[in-house]
């Protein structure tokens, strides 16, 4: 298991990343809700595709870290594998050969521009620990930490409908760790329409008495009013339409 540090000194490779990718992802207008930029807490909304997470980490105006897949800081197979299957094959629904392709190259290189971005590897088993640990530290920094609850096992979508609630989790675990609150924080970002919106927070305490399902449909409803364009998402809500059978090996 790697250890998740948080280092503010440049990750020149991510750096050169960044510089290109603006050649293509231009700046989108931020709208924030706040009177401030969030300097701690819990930033919940879609991951809306493989660059939502890129695109936010180069013009949010404010630092912040990610928990992510922690099979993107291990080994190159590890990341080859989840690139390939996970990402390729059962997210954007790509064949297997162009996600074979794609992942033997992008693997190469991928891990620097995750620690670029201050991925929290995150787990499905007791490491969870850590990653709400690691977590905490980070909010103790001065910095808030996004995640992203959809169930994205059938490919991305464009509005929040399934989600898990290991938000719930994190957020409690994170402010009994604190001894404070955390805010959760709803998002919206989209990479073709060239925004990114930052709603009001709410605490779980606003939700005392409901349950894990109910604090769930609370938060899909304040990350879906954020989106201008729900309406017309929600017909339409595969963001990678299935061309290929999926074949996960």
């Amino acid at each position: 298991m790697k250890r998740y540090i948080y280092k503010k000194q440049k990750q020149p490779i991510y750096g050169a990343f960044k510089g290109l990718f603006k050649l293509f992802l231009h700046k989108p207008k931020f709208i924030n809700h706040n009177e401030n930029l969030p300097e701690d807490g819990l930033m919940v909304g879609l991951h809306m595709g493989k660059f939502g997470p890129f695109y936010m980490s180069q013009y949010m105006p404010f630092k912040f870290a990610i928990i992510g897949a922690h099979q993107m800081l291990e080994s190159y197979k590890e990341r080859f594998l989840y690139l390939k299957n996970v990402l390729y094959i059962e997210k954007q629904h790509k064949s297997k050969f162009t996600s074979t392709l794609k992942a033997t190259f992008e693997a190469c290189f991928s891990k620097y521009i995750y620690k670029g971005m201050h991925i929290i590897p995150s787990y499905q088993d007791m490491r969870l620990l850590h990653t709400v640990h690691n977590a905490a530290k980070t909010m103790d920094n001065g910095l808030p930490v996004m995640f992203f609850p959809e169930n994205s096992d059938n490919g991305y979508q464009k509005t929040l409908q399934e989600c898990h609630d290991g938000f719930i989790t994190i957020a409690k675990f994170v402010s009994k760790n604190r001894k404070k609150e955390t805010p959760i924080y709803p998002f919206y970002t989209h990479v073709k329409r060239k925004i990114i919106i930052i709603g009001k927070p709410f605490y779980l305490s606003e939700l005392k008495g409901k349950s894990n399902d109910e604090i769930i449909a609370y938060t899909r409803d304040r990350v879906n009013d954020l989106n201008p364009w729900y309406e017309d998402d929600k017909k339409d809500n595969q963001l990678f339409p299935i061309k290929h059978k999926r074949k996960v090996d």
